[in-house]
């Protein structure tokens, strides 16, 4: 049965999901050879044209993205609240299913939505930056920067992606974990949800950083360049030290998730 509700989640919202990010690699195969592909990076010939259009495009890029993960986010959150806890999760919770199984489902289906989407911007990425032109200009400083990172971009920006695919657990964890908080008021829930999102991200950030300082970690890596350490030796240690916060917040808050599902509480 768990594989049935997470067959049905994936194709209630996977038709717009495929959509959005398919139309999201259309547009950065056009973008590489209408414009990434026709930059001199090398030796432009009007500097200042070229950085005022490569910041213009970052942050039109960045925007969309942004956008692209705030709406999977918003679609699991969505689909948890809606079957689960408005009226159409009356019909899930006559289903012979119990709780932790409706829990599991949407932990499953919505660490898939999370993970495609990091997958397909990352592959949005690497389509706008492994033109020639790009690939010629990052070989006049490749050296320097494999030295600095203490290894290749390519493994780095791999490490970061694996990074950025572990932290979707978490991600899916804490959005229904704040929307379960919200059940336990009587009255606006999705408003407590969102202040609960909030309040739980803050509160995970401030402890994060309280931990990294304590640590020695903090404030940042000049610290450590005195010592022959390189930003990858920094960076290691810093994820290593919030994926285990990560690790510990994610265990406690599927915990209390699992106790409210597992009792009920509000949940209709």
């Amino acid at each position: 049965m768990l594989g049935k509700l997470i067959k049905y989640d994936l194709n209630s919202s996977g038709k717009l999901f495929l959509l959005l990010h398919g139309i999201f690699l259309i547009f950065c195969v056009f973008i590489r050879f209408i414009y990434m592909n026709r930059l001199d990076l090398i030796a432009p010939v009007d500097e200042k044209m070229l950085v005022v259009s490569l910041l213009l495009f970052f942050t039109l890029f960045t925007v969309f993205v942004s956008a692209l993960m705030f709406y999977t986010q918003m679609q699991i959150a969505f689909r948890y609240y809606r079957n689960l806890f408005s009226r159409e999760g009356y019909l899930s919770w006559t289903l012979p299913v119990s709780g932790i199984q409706h829990l599991w489902a949407k932990i499953i289906s919505g660490c898939i939505f999370m993970a495609a989407d990091t997958l397909i911007v990352a592959a949005g990425i690497l389509i706008l930056a492994t033109g020639k032109n790009i690939r010629d200009a990052y070989s006049l400083i490749a050296n320097e920067t494999t030295r600095e990172l203490g290894m290749t971009l390519g493994e780095f920006s791999l490490m970061l992606l694996i990074l950025c695919l572990a932290s979707c657990i978490c991600s899916v964890v804490m959005v229904y974990f704040c929307i379960n908080i919200g059940q336990l008021f009587p009255g606006h829930r999705v408003l407590c949800a969102v202040a609960a999102y909030f309040i739980t991200s803050t509160v995970i950030q401030i402890g994060s950083l309280i931990i990294l300082f304590i640590s020695g970690y903090f404030p940042g890596y000049e610290f450590f360049a005195a010592e022959g350490a390189t930003a990858a030796d920094f960076m290691i240690r810093i994820y290593a030290i919030s994926g285990g916060i990560s690790i510990v917040v994610t265990v406690a808050m599927y915990i209390a998730t699992h106790y409210m599902m597992k009792k009920k509480i509000n949940l209709i």
